[in-house]
């Protein structure tokens, strides 16, 4: 339970980025005001179809987590552009949980950074570095990324396009071109090999963003956090 625990608190780091209400205010950029430490960012919000990230864009979750449900909010300041291993990525700040993430799209591929990320066990994930959807593979395409847990143990996550062009219908709302992302979550065990502790589905619509993730146990199927989208605005 300890590790399916730290699993979920990794995946919840880059889950602040993506899955509550974001507000965007981007310096420079649009009549955007300055936020944080200030500079001026000119990447093309757009560029990524199925994770966009747009001054003035927002967005509102419906969060269901066992049985308690709350809508999710937060706000966000897109603060400058920076380089990382020689690409550009978009720095975001959450007032919230203040901190800082750092975002990139290259070829439909969609990557959150997150550095020394507080988990809500007090401890500190060094280099939190997910890739969550990779728009341009076909169905059945494949990735994988590695985290070390603050126990110290690489955490794997196995991800796969599992549909590309469904509907999905949500709070009322249906929308169209939806990319169905399934991930696993799970450690490296000596002498048992790799153990799931954690299943995902993300769902991605595009022109809008993520729209629902779905969290659930793979032994016992019980989903442990579902969040769907209510409303958004994209500039």
């Amino acid at each position: 339970m300890k590790k399916m625990f730290y699993l979920t608190l990794i995946a919840s780091i880059v889950l602040t980025a993506c899955q509550k209400e974001l507000s965007f205010e981007t310096s420079g950029v649009n009549g955007g005001t300055t936020g944080g430490t200030g500079g001026t960012t000119s990447t093309d919000c757009k560029s990524c179809s199925y994770m966009p990230v747009c001054n003035g864009s927002a967005f509102t979750y419906a969060d269901t987590m066992f049985t308690a449900s709350s809508l999710v909010t937060d706000s966000f300041r897109v603060i400058k552009d920076t380089s990382i291993d020689g690409k550009t990525f978009v720095k975001i700040y959450s007032p919230l949980s203040s901190t800082y993430t750092y975002y990139n799209c290259t070829d439909g591929a969609t990557r959150l950074i997150a550095y020394n990320a507080n988990t809500l066990a007090g401890n500190t994930i060094t280099v939190a570095d997910i890739t969550f959807i990779k728009a341009n593979l076909p169905v059945g395409g494949t990735w994988q990324d590695k985290l070390t847990n603050p126990s110290g143990q690489q955490v794997i996550y196995n991800s796969k396009i599992v549909a590309k062009g469904m509907s999905r219908t949500l709070n009322g709302q249906t929308f169209n071109d939806v990319i169905h992302v399934f991930v696993e979550g799970g450690i490296d065990v000596p002498l048992l090999g790799f153990t799931v502790f954690t299943n995902t589905d993300y769902y991605f619509a595009k022109n809008i963003g993520l729209i629902e993730t779905v969290i659930s146990d793979p032994q016992s199927g019980t989903v442990i956090q579902h969040r769907a989208i209510k409303s958004y605005f994209i500039p």
